[in-house]
């Protein structure tokens, strides 16, 4: 809260503090203009009494003053005439005579504008028989420039006290998106992960300001680290399910192992008369090998997905694919229909594997003998490889989970000892190549799919 109050301080401030430069400035300059300008008349009015002094010179001769008052005839005039003998004459308009005459304190020789104790503004006009001084009072410039200095002064001090409470309302107006951001940052912090700043709408005016584009990316930042949250959540809850799901799987071939090396070790079983104990110990190591051999391929393929984009010839691949399926099921028909060479980016050995384990489930999860299709169709880009059995099938709801790890179609549709991961692996392949993978059910047997970018 003190951190705003000082934004909102310092803007305030800095605003109110230019501002009243700005009329400091403005206002020195308007009176330093007015003064200039008034003394500039001053100085025409006396440039103009000094030329009718010239003209008139010959009247200025008498004891009096109307020589002088003829000769000038402006009653605001200050006039000092001095003859050659010394004596002085001085005639005023509305203003008091000064205590002493002016001709005693000015340049003679000087016959420009000259300012005599800060109270008149005086010239010097020489004549024939004397010399004639005409002055003005500057009081009424002064008065003039301070009355002026009054006001402008008032009118500043009221320009910024009204601006000052006008910027003020403004920072205030402009900051709040910054209170509410800082609202925002505390409730996700208190854990209200679903709290957002409310951005105004892309486009609008409000979003192309600072605080709008602020707005804009705090919303954007949140909701991606809620996205990568909830990723991370799922990612844990998926972890500990296969942790879990992996230890129960080991755990009965480990319980058998022992449990056969036990009856060994103690002699309950003797292995002269019961040899098949060893090959069960065989079994079931083979099978836990095996089965730690895919959680390491799964696991591998999760953490660090094939790098390798090298041109793959997926025609090929699945003539393989179906040549190594007869070899192992001579009496099961595998037919391959692909339209022409299709050429994918990828891993070549991560592909066969993919389509392996597709004829490897079909091969568990089918009688003998029932035929199976493979195809492969490019289309806008990607080509989508199937795999058809006709087959038992499978119900919609199994066929949701059938890409889960460790996940097992019902007992009575195959019956077999497979640790649940080949469809894992196959969709955790098929994702690192940017496809996608699903079944389709509903007819006679299962097809299995696959897309990959071409």
């Amino acid at each position: 809260m003190s951190g705003r109050r000082s934004l909102r301080f310092s803007l305030v401030a800095g605003v109110a503090g230019l501002t009243a430069a700005a009329l400091v400035i403005t206002w020195v300059t308007a009176a330093v203009a007015l003064r200039s300008y008034l003394m500039e008349r001053a100085d025409e009015q006396l440039a103009a009494a000094a030329v009718l002094v010239r003209q008139r010179a010959a009247l200025i001769s008498g004891p009096t003053g109307a020589e002088l008052r003829s000769a000038v005839s402006v009653t605001d005039y200050l006039i000092e005439f001095r003859r050659a003998d010394g004596h002085t004459v001085r005639l005023v308009g509305g203003t008091p005579l000064p205590g002493t005459p002016l001709l005693d304190r000015v340049r003679p020789d000087d016959t420009g504008p000259q300012t005599v104790a800060g109270d008149y503004r005086v010239r010097v006009v020489p004549v024939g028989n004397g010399t004639v001084l005409v002055g003005l009072p500057l009081a009424p410039v002064r008065d003039t420039v301070t009355r002026l200095a009054w006001v402008a002064a008032v009118t500043a001090v009221l320009v910024l006290a009204l601006l000052t409470v006008l910027a003020r309302w403004l920072v205030i107006r402009r900051l709040r998106p910054l209170d509410e951001i800082a609202a925002t940052a505390g409730a996700i912090a208190a854990g209200d992960l679903d709290r957002r700043v409310g951005a105004p709408e892309p486009g609008s005016a409000a979003a192309r300001t600072e605080v709008g584009r602020l707005s804009v990316a705090v919303d954007g930042m949140l909701a991606r680290i809620q996205a990568a949250m909830v990723v991370r959540e799922r990612s844990e809850q998926r972890m500990r399910a296969f942790v879990a799901d992996a230890s129960h799987e080991l755990r009965t071939p480990v319980t058998s192992i022992s449990g056969y090396l036990q009856l060994v070790r103690t002699g309950v079983v003797d292995l002269s008369t019961r040899p098949d104990v060893l090959r069960r110990i065989e079994e079931e190591a083979t099978r836990m090998g095996t089965l730690v051999d895919e959680l390491l391929y799964l696991a591998r393929l999760e953490s660090d997905p094939p790098a390798r984009r090298d041109p793959v010839d997926l025609a090929g691949l699945i003539g393989d694919a179906a040549a190594d399926a007869r070899a192992v099921e001579p009496d099961r028909p595998v037919e391959v229909s692909v339209a022409g060479p299709v050429t994918v980016p990828g891993d070549e050995g991560v592909l066969r594997r993919v389509l392996a384990n597709l004829l490897s489930n079909v091969r568990a999860h089918t009688p003998p003998g029932t035929a199976v299709l493979v195809s492969a169709v490019p289309s806008g880009g990607r080509v989508r490889v199937t795999v058809a059995d006709e087959g038992p099938g499978m119900p919609a709801d199994q066929a949701g989970r059938a890409f889960e790890r460790f996940w097992r179609a019902d007992p009575s549709r195959a019956g077999t000892d497979g640790a649940g991961l080949g469809l894992a692996i196959v969709a955790e392949a098929v994702r690192a190549h940017g496809g996608a993978t699903g079944i389709d059910v509903g007819g006679p047997g299962l097809t299995v799919w696959f897309e990959i970018p071409i």
